[in-house]
């Protein structure tokens, strides 16, 4: 395994023989670190960049690789072990437990929906027309 890290975004890349993890934290965002975290893990197990089992990083080394604070893994993974896409055995680490990449997906999608839906609430606040969200969503579909 090959570590990488970098400063103001932390990013940390995991390279392994026929995979790659990337953690990239932006300190700047309105998302917590450990809800960044989740989200790249996440995203790995649905793009099949983490594999069923596969152990990840130990707190303290994502901690310390990231330049953060052990809880704030801590957390991450404990969150994603109640979600079940994790599990930690005594002693030897925290390992990726793929559930169906289907459920995931969906919760996944269901996640960004909300997100999207916060932001377009935001536009019509701020004086867009629903025409012309739509109009948007029309131009990024090619029609």
């Amino acid at each position: 395994m090959i570590y990488c890290v970098y400063t103001d975004i932390h990013s940390i890349s995991q390279t392994g023989d026929d995979n790659i993890i990337n953690i990239l934290l932006n300190p700047n965002s309105d998302k917590p670190m450990y809800e960044q975290i989740k989200e790249h893990i996440r995203n790995g197990v649905v793009k099949g960049e983490i594999a069923d089992n596969e152990l990840l990083p130990s707190v303290r080394l994502l901690a310390a690789q990231l330049n953060i604070s052990a809880i704030t893994v801590k957390r991450a993974y404990s969150d994603l072990e109640h979600e079940g896409i994790v599990y930690t055995a005594a002693g030897k680490g925290t390992f990726v437990r793929a559930p169906d990449k289907s459920i995931v997906m969906a919760q996944y999608k269901q996640r960004r929906l909300a997100e999207f839906s916060q932001y377009a609430d935001k536009m019509l606040s701020e004086g867009f027309t629903v025409s012309e969200l739509l109009n948007a969503i029309n131009q990024l579909k090619g029609t």
